[in-house]
This record gives C-alpha cells, structure tokens and sequence, in this order.
C-alpha cells in the first residue's frame, strides 16, 4: 500500500506542473494511475492537479488564439508570416492537425481532473466542489473551441482508448451546456479574476446561448455577470489598455489565464507586434486606417491609441516595453490570457435582446468606449446588427472572435476572400484522424473531398 501511495503522490504532483502534451501522451501510458481510487485523493492533491489544468489551458488557448483574426481578414502578413489565403485550408493543412491534437491532448488533463472529482468521496468541501466546477468549465471551454471549428467532435466524458464516432454537432452544443450547467453549481462566486468562478461560467453561457439562438438564455446569463459588483466598464484609454498587461487588476476582465509560467513562456508580442523582424502578423492597411475611425452616432474611440502603434506595422495592443507603448506593461512575457472579458458580455447581451431591445444595452456600452455616442431612438434589424458586428471587431480585435462571429452570423457577405467557398465555414476533419479511427467513425466535413 505504500508503494500504490508513492506512486499515486508522485503522479499527481508530475500532473500538477505538466505543461507539455508530449509529456502528457508519455503519462498517459503509465498505467497504475488507472488503477487508482480517485478516493484517495486528498484536498491537496486535487490543488496540485488543478494548478497542472491551468497551465494546459494556457497553452490550449494561446495555441487557438490566432485562428479567428487570420481567418476573419483581420491581418495581413508580417515579416516571419506569409499570408496568402487567410482562409484556405485541407484536411492536411499543418494548423488543422495541430488544433485538434490539441483538443484531445488538453481534454485528457481535464478529464483527469474531472474523474478525480466525480471519485471524490468528499464533494461536499469547498476545494473539491471548485476543483469539479473548474474542470467542467474548462472542458466546456475546449468543446466551445473545437465546435466552432469542426461541427462535429468526439464526445468523451472520461480518458479512454477507444475510439469514440464523432457527434453531430447539435449534441456537441448541448455536452457543452451541461457541463456549465455542473460548473455553475459548483464555482464560487467571483472573487479573483485570475481563477474561474461563477461569473465566467456565466459569461461562458451567454456566449454558448448566443451561438445556439437561445436569446432570452443568453440574456439572464449576461445579466448575472454584469450584476457583478467587482465587474465594471472602464472609460478611459489607460484603463481599458490595463487589461493586457502583466498582474492586470483591471475591472474588465471576468476571466483571464494569468500566464505566469517562468520556462516555456507564451509570447503573444512576438506574434503580432513589432519586437523583432520575425513577428507574424500585422494589421491590414484597411483596419489600421479605419477601424477606430468615427462612424455615425460615435465620436472619439479610446480603444484606438491602445491598439495601433505610430505606423501601419505597429500593434502594441499587447505592449512589449519597446518604445512607443501606450501603458507599461512590466514583465511582457507574463501578459494575462483573456478569456471571458465584461465588453463581450454587454455586446452578447445587446445582440440577443436584438434591434427593439438591445438599444439601451448598446447605449450604456458605448458611453463608455467614446468620447460622444448617441443612438437614434430605434434601428432597424440590419443596421443593429452591422453596429454589433462592428463593435465586436473593435473591441475585440486581436482576441480571435471574427470569423466566427461572421459564421454565425450568417454574414458570410463580409468576407472578401471567401470567393463561394462556404465549405470554408467548417474546418476540415484531419485526415490522419480519418484514417486512424475510419470514415464510418470519422466522415469528413462537406466539400473536402471523400475520404477512403
């Protein structure tokens, strides 16, 4: 029994400060872990474990960061990038592989910790409660990610083997609400912005409620965030810039990953700034010229000085300490990872309450994103809608919400380069995964070609 005790111990700390998937694939083949009553497990052990889902998270989500920009025309090639056809992509494209290996590889993590919750024999202490609200949500989270994606997704509720037929993708949806539906009993409220708590779950569920219709849902769940007393719009450049920068104690931010990891670090600068001759990714003439641009009832956009630096090259949305930053940001290797910011969660709920509705909603956000703003005492449909669309590309730019906002939106006119490739709108499912698990098991999103 002491050496099952040793082992057991050993495993959960080497879980708890896992950060790479290699090292994961390794541990996922020592097998007296799988013999282990999750029963065993104390309150500290389970600490350990959480901790270690954090840091897979971080690299799960920094790895989806980009996809939504690049596809949704937002950039135009950098020095290190070459940018040809933001859109384009096949079943053997290097990005698709890498994302839903990523997926299942952060899954696998989750799942642990959510078996050795579910095994709990003590689910009624606070910490244990936490530890199973965490990882339904973050499991909910990794679904969110690859449903927008793919459709389609390997529903697993445990870590196992076999290989498990894909789900269509009204199912996936419906895994993801439940799993929120688990957190949301089990989270504390909000109390630090840097760990999940009820107030993300909600703001995880508007934005689910608002990709599957549910409008009057994905209302109550906005309101219950933005009913938060720590949670508030900021109103100046300064502060809304505060947000991304290292131990952000900014108002906006329900959720973000703190991203303090000392050894392989996540460089968000370096993707798409100006810190060397290397980044990927610059602004497109177009945006930079325009997006923070004054528009018809909106007059003096702080958010503009906080994203684009002196010349078309130049983001500095993530500040890096090189000259021309807008705020001071002391340790750019350590900037937070929003996940789930206030501003996404007026706009979702202003989008669901929709033209009739939603205007005093859009009102309040925007008295608080310009110097003037005044709405017309009604709009039509389209004309909401296009202000909607255009407030979530300014506020959110840089944070991968584009093409998906214009998939699911149904506002495929606004692509340039989507050229009647509509089949675009779903990724392909990679063709080493095909082949793996078999086309039965396995079937290929429309308009890639047939799968053996």
């Amino acid at each position: 029994m002491k050496m099952r005790n040793l082992i057991y111990r050993t495993l959960v700390v080497v879980l708890g400060v896992l950060t790479m998937s290699s090292c994961a694939d390794m541990l996922d083949d020592i097998k007296p872990k799988d013999k282990i009553d999750a029963g065993m497990m104390t309150e500290s052990d389970l600490s350990k474990v959480v901790n270690g889902v954090y840091a897979t998270m971080e690299s799960h989500m920094s790895a989806m960061w980009w996809d939504g920009d690049v596809m949704g025309e937002n950039f135009r090639s950098g020095p290190g990038g070459n940018l040809t056809d933001p859109l384009d992509m096949s079943p053997s494209t290097a990005s698709v592989k890498s994302r839903w290996s990523n997926c299942y590889t952060s899954l696998k993590q989750v799942n642990f910790l959510i078996e050795n919750y579910e095994g709990n024999s003590n689910q009624n202490a606070q910490v244990v409660r936490t530890a199973g609200g965490t990882g339904y949500f973050f499991r909910a989270l990794i679904y969110y990610n690859a449903v927008i994606r793919w459709g389609k997704a390997s529903i697993l509720r445990k870590r196992q083997y076999d290989v498990v037929p894909l789900s269509d993708e009204d199912d996936v949806w419906q895994f993801i609400i439940e799993d929120l539906e688990k957190a949301e009993q089990l989270l504390p409220d909000f109390y630090d912005r840097f760990y999940v708590s009820k107030a993300a779950c909600n703001a995880l569920q508007a934005r689910v409620y608002l990709a599957t219709k549910q409008y009057d849902k994905a209302v109550a769940a906005a309101d219950k965030v933005i009913g938060v007393p720590a949670l508030s719009l900021t109103k100046t450049s300064i502060d809304w810039a505060k947000m991304f920068v290292y131990n952000s104690v900014s108002s906006e931010l329900v959720f973000a990953l703190a991203n303090k990891r000392t050894t392989s670090t996540i460089l968000f600068y370096q993707y798409i700034n100006d810190v060397d001759g290397s980044w990927n990714y610059s602004a497109t003439h177009e945006l930079y010229a325009g997006l923070y641009a004054d528009a018809e009832y909106r007059q003096g956009d702080i958010r503009g000085k906080a994203v684009f630096g002196s010349d078309a090259t130049r983001i500095i949305k993530f500040p890096n300490e090189l000259e021309g930053q807008f705020v001071k940001n002391e340790t750019p290797s350590q900037t937070p990872i929003p996940v789930l910011r206030l501003a996404e969660v007026y706009l979702i709920k202003a989008e669901a309450q929709g033209a009739l509705a939603g205007m005093s909603t859009m009102t309040e956000f925007l008295k608080a994103r310009y110097s003037s703003a005044s709405l017309p005492a009604s709009m039509n449909d389209i004309d909401f809608q296009n202000l909607v669309l255009d407030e979530r590309r300014r506020e959110l730019y840089c944070e991968g919400f584009r093409w998906y906002d214009l998939k699911r939106t149904g506002r495929l006119d606004l692509f340039k380069t989507l050229n009647g490739r509509t089949h675009l709108m779903y990724w392909p499912i990679p063709q080493t995964e095909i082949d793996l698990a078999g086309a039965d098991n396995y079937p290929q999103n429309p308009g890639y070609g047939t799968t053996n």
